[in-house]
Formats: C-alpha cells, structure tokens, sequence
C-alpha cells in the first residue's frame, strides 16, 4: 500500500480551485506518473484527510471525481484501487441543488459567442412556457472544461428582453452564472430549477462545436429558473450524446419529514 504521506505536486495545487479539485488534480498526478501504479490500493478516506488536512467528506468528493474519469474504483471493505492511468473521454454532472450549479460555472470555462435579439418559435415558446408575444434575447456560447481544453456543451440561453440592461454585463462576469447576475441585478428570487432531458439532433452550429457532422445524437438538457413572475432564464444544453453522463439523486423523505 502507498504511502499516506506525500509532497504534493507543484503543479498540482491551484489556489484558485476548490479544495476538492486541487486534491482530485494531485491524486491524478500520482497516478499518472506511476506513483500510484495500476492495481494498488490508494490511502484511505482518513489517511487522505490527515494529509491535506481537510475533512473526509472533501476527500471523498475528489475521489468521486476520479471514479468518473475511470481511473479509480472503489469497493466497500476493500478501499479504493487504481484501475487506470489515464482519465477516460466521458463528462459527467451530479447536482442535488442550485449551489452545484452554481459550482460547476465555477469550475468550468464559458465563451459568450453572441447575443442577439431573436423570435422564438412556437415549439420553443411552449417548452419555456412563455407568452405569445414575450420578446426574448438568445445568448449563445460554448462551455469548456478550462481555456484551451474540452468542450462540455454549447449552450443556447434565453433571457426576457426586458433585462438587456442586465444580459450587457454577461461578458464582463465569465465565471458567474447567469441566472445568479439575474437574480442579483433584477432583484427575482428563482424559486424552482425544471430540466428535461431529451435525446435531440444536434444543428450545425452545434455540431462544429465538437466537430461532428450535423444531425448527431446530443443529450439536450433545457434548464427553466423561474421565480414567481416566470421563467427568468431558459438554457438548453447540448452535449455530445456518446460522452455524457447526467447522475442525480433521489432520496426518500422519512416519514416524519412528509
């Protein structure tokens, strides 16, 4: 078995990434250099919590996120093994609440392409339960894992043209998310976040995004962050439908709790 204590990278610890990633990015290091070889056992939760001196619920999230790049597994009673040296093509998201989201725009790189005022058509109106006449402004652009790297997603946003004044300050803030400028700037409190996931053809504009041919399987997801007036924001994610996993989870309420 490894070690527990290790010099961490000096590549590996940017102060500006939550903790979680910054351990994420050492451990992947350790593997990927041989350090930690194909087939051992990684320290513990506990060892893992000592050494970086953080709290096991933070090593267990990094770990997490190693679990999802297929370079590590973990069983119950026999502790977590490398399985792989190097993090496979597939992106995953798990959210339980708007505080993950916010997160994942932290965590990530958005590229504002355009914004523009735009017509919706009576298909999208109805997905965003919008009126009739409502005028809207299309925000489009491209979210990637870090400047220069993957693209996640391209994404389409739709914003009540009422607040242009608020959408103009969108560049100027690249890792806030945009329903939270809104939210900030007009003052609405979104009470719910609806998504549906759909299987849909990706449009060209999409598919250049991650160089592939128009008409290919994407994974569309369209979030609706609506406060007590209505939709405040509307954003459809398109991601490549080989390379994207949606994870969630549902717990039950006790019944002292209904």
């Amino acid at each position: 078995m490894p070690q527990a204590k290790k010099k961490p990278s000096k590549n590996a610890f940017n102060l500006d990434a939550p903790l979680y990633a910054r351990i994420t990015n050492e451990l992947r290091q350790r593997i990927t250099t041989g350090q930690y070889p194909i087939g051992c056992l990684l320290p513990t939760e506990a060892e893992l919590s000592e050494e970086f001196s953080t709290s096991r619920h933070t090593v267990r999230e990094a770990l997490r996120r190693l679990i999802e790049q297929g370079m590590v597994r973990s069983r119950q009673g026999a502790g977590t093994s490398v399985i792989s040296a190097e993090s496979n093509a597939r992106y995953v998201q798990s959210f339980q609440s708007i505080s993950d989201l916010f997160q994942n725009s932290l965590d990530t790189h958005f590229v504002i392409h355009r914004i523009e005022p735009v017509v919706l058509d009576v298909e999208t109106l109805a997905r965003l339960e919008a009126k009739p006449k409502q005028k809207w402004l299309h925000v489009a652009g491209v979210r990637w894992t870090k400047p220069g790297g993957t693209p996640i997603c391209y994404i389409d946003s739709y914003v009540p043209s009422e607040y242009a004044d608020v959408v103009a300050l969108f560049p100027k803030q690249e890792k806030a998310p945009f329903y939270s400028i809104l939210e900030e700037r007009t003052g609405c409190t979104i009470d719910h976040v609806y998504q549906e996931i759909r299987a849909a053809s990706m449009p060209r504009e999409v598919a250049n995004c991650f160089g592939l041919e128009e008409g290919s399987l994407s994974l569309q997801l369209l979030r609706r962050y609506v406060t007590r007036s209505g939709t405040l924001i509307a954003s459809f994610n398109w991601h490549r439908g080989d390379q994207f996993t949606y994870r969630m989870q549902i717990d039950r309420r006790r019944s002292n709790e209904a």
